[in-house]
């Protein structure tokens, strides 16, 4: 039998946060995407976004090899997938500190605050090797606001449909003796009470009824702040950095459509702390820690709950390392690392459920990243890593694993192109519910070996400026042989879930970015095709493709600016996901439009007003493929059964005032 709806959603919310699901810049007037011989990489950031940026989900969905998952409006459940990739095998990293890990190796990316200067890097596969235990399918890096920018304060405000008001503060000042302070201040909230077709209430003559979908808000604050204090050595300068962020949020909990859970809401906090030193001759270190409190909460008053009624859980982590950046020779780069680290879940009081068991990872790391340059063009590199980690939980045996990484790149300019390659094998270690189970919906699994896989990739980028049309483009493709793959099997009357090692997956894909400007022109299109095949299920009609992942996702926006008023048009196009595990029923394909006008206000100097209008056609149903047989009419999403909103407005204002620039400031190390 099914489980209940309430422990369904359970289930969703806390594998995603605790467990497994299913699933700078080198300009300053652009976004730089780069084919280079240690990683291709896409950066982001909100001021050269071609859209109005709503939460860190909207900041890197452009992105070519970029698919985000939405459960609902902005600010919802959001994960990220990269070439094809789960969201458990994506790491993420905020001012260097990993934000997902053993216990929460899905991060929800509506829990990550922005602020005005905020810049996303998307690794796409291969990251550097000094920047942390590697993950099977990427990495996103969310930069804090640098305290070596120049002096600025500005604000950004916005209100719109669904009850949505937003708020992003961001100040950078120079203190005496060169001390430099950079703060952030993020807040939002909204109800997110849109409407949605209700495929079971369609009437007798076959007219659509919408129905409100309730419960789907949120509150959410968050404050960051970056101090830089320069350092003076007879050798020469450095600096120490000491970053902190910390946040609150409340998420209510809406559930499926079909599925609805009136009364469960989720509260998390979080607080992140960095200090990092940098000295001369290459040499830094860093350290931090990371706090995440989780509760859930449901009214007993809307039926009963196959599950807890209320949770109180942490997670705690701490970590540092000590490393030298240089240049050993001309032409060449080299950067070494030790790391470690050390997590733990701690759950609290659970109300009407059993507690899963405590469990802690300790994880030790040496990481080698190398580059050189022969033959006067040609750029080679290598990255590596060693980690051993130690997994134990309350009852439980424990594990240890020793796994080395790594991958190799070349680079080569051919006049205005520059083609490059890169190969190597990467891993996943299994998350603590995956291993050590939670004892109320998943079965301990405590000999699960890591995910691994060996991908290879190749493209090119081109870059070409003719009087005043700039033109910057990017194609690649890219293979991915998975091994061991952990997914979530159910067995028994109760349906309770065990994470297996199920055997082989094969991905292909080919990914691209074409950004062209001229005249006021401004045209920005991203193109991510994948085809993927679950060998572990084959049989005589084939390989199902994996689920939850697009064959083709495009994203295209044309602006024109001219004197103080700048207007665009973007689509957005999804298709070819799949719903289940065989392949048989397919997410239709969607089509959205959007558009958005800003104005420059003249009589005040850095005022800006925009004006964002999404899904302009007001899109909310399409055909899905029935279970047996025909279709069904239901509404759009990315997850089978959870809807995404219609038409929405939003209004925004922004000002902005630089006050000048600082000297440069010691490099940090990463």
């Amino acid at each position: 039998m099914p489980r209940p709806a309430s422990a369904l959603v359970l289930g969703l919310v806390f594998a995603a946060r605790v467990a497994a699901a299913e699933e700078a810049a080198e300009e300053a007037d652009e976004v730089r995407v780069r084919g280079a011989a240690g990683n291709f990489a896409s950066r982001a950031t909100i001021e050269d976004s071609p859209r109005t940026v709503t939460d860190a989900a909207s900041l890197v969905e452009p992105l070519p090899g970029v698919h985000v998952r939405r459960l609902g409006a902005d600010d919802s459940f959001a994960t990220l997938s990269i070439r094809g990739s789960t969201s458990t095998q994506v790491a993420v990293y905020l001012a260097g500190v990993p934000l997902s890990g053993g216990a929460d190796p899905t991060l929800d990316l509506a829990t990550l605050p922005l602020w005005p200067g905020a810049r996303a890097t998307v690794h796409r596969t291969f990251a550097p090797a000094a920047l942390g235990r590697g993950s099977l399918g990427g990495t996103l890096v969310l930069d804090a606001p640098s305290a070596r920018a120049p002096e600025e304060t500005e604000v950004w405000a916005a209100a719109g449909a669904f009850g949505s008001r937003r708020l992003r503060l961001g100040n950078v000042a120079r203190g005496p003796g060169g001390v430099r302070v950079a703060t952030g201040l993020s807040a939002s909230r909204s109800d997110d009470d849109f409407s949605y077709l209700d495929a079971g209430a369609t009437d007798a003559a076959g007219r659509d009824v919408l129905r409100a979908r309730e419960n789907a808000g949120h509150a959410a604050a968050a404050g960051l702040a970056s101090i830089a204090l320069p350092l003076h050595f007879d050798g020469g300068d450095g600096a120490v950095t000491l970053t902190t962020l910390a946040q609150a949020r409340r998420q209510r909990i809406p559930g499926p459509a079909s599925r609805l859970t009136p009364g469960q809401e989720l509260a998390s906090t979080r607080l992140v702390q960095a200090l990092e030193l940098t000295l001369p001759r290459g040499l830094g270190a860093r350290a931090w820690g990371r706090r995440e409190g989780l509760a859930l909460r449901d009214d007993p008053r809307y039926g009963p709950l196959f599950g807890p009624r209320r949770t109180d859980d942490a997670i705690v982590a701490a970590g540092g390392s000590v490393g030298w950046r240089g240049r050993p020779f001309e032409g060449a780069r080299t950067e070494v690392r030790i790391d470690g680290s050390a997590e733990r879940f701690a759950p609290g009081a659970w109300v009407d459920g059993v507690a899963p068991p405590a469990a802690r990872r300790t994880n030790t790391g040496v990481a080698l990243d190398a580059s050189a340059l022969v033959f006067d063009r040609v750029t080679v590199s290598a990255s590596g890593r060693g980690d051993l980690w130690f997994d134990a939980a309350d009852g439980t045996l424990s594990t240890t694993e020793l796994r080395p990484t790594g991958h190799a790149g070349i680079e080569v300019p051919v006049g205005p192109i520059s083609l490059a390659s890169h190969a190597g094998w990467v891993t996943r270690p299994a998350s603590f519910v995956e291993r050590y189970g939670n004892r109320g919906a998943f079965l301990p699994s405590p000999n699960l070996r890591p995910e691994s896989a060996f991908t290879a990739d190749a493209g090119a980028t081109f870059a070409r400026r003719v009087g005043r049309l700039r033109v910057r483009a990017e194609a690649a493709g890219f293979a991915t042989w998975a091994e061991d793959l952990i997914t979530l099997q159910y067995a028994g009357a109760q349906r309770l879930a065990r994470a297996v090692n199920v055997g082989e997956a094969r991905l292909l894909g080919v990914e691209s970015e074409v950004r062209a400007s001229a005249y006021g022109l401004d045209m920005r299109v991203s193109y991510t095709g994948l085809a993927s095949r679950n060998e572990s299920r084959c049989n005589a009609g084939g390989c199902p493709p994996l689920s939850g992942r697009p064959s083709h996702d495009f994203v295209a926006d044309l602006a024109y600016e001219r004197g103080p008023v700048r207007v665009r048009y973007g689509v957005d196009y999804v298709s070819g996901i799949t719903a289940d595990a065989s392949g048989a029923i397919e997410v239709p394909a969607r089509l959205l439009h959007d558009a958005s006008v800003r104005v420059a206000v003249p009589a005040v100097r850095g005022l800006t007003l925009t004006l964002d209008v999404r899904n302009l056609f007001d899109l909310r149903a399409a055909e899905y493929a029935a279970f047996f047989g025909g279709t069904n009419r239901e509404p759009i999403g990315d997850l089978y059964d959870y809807p995404l909103p219609g038409r929405r407005l939003l209004l925004s204002v922004r000002w902005s005032s630089t006050q000048g620039a600082l000297p440069p400031a010691p490099r940090s190390q990463p």
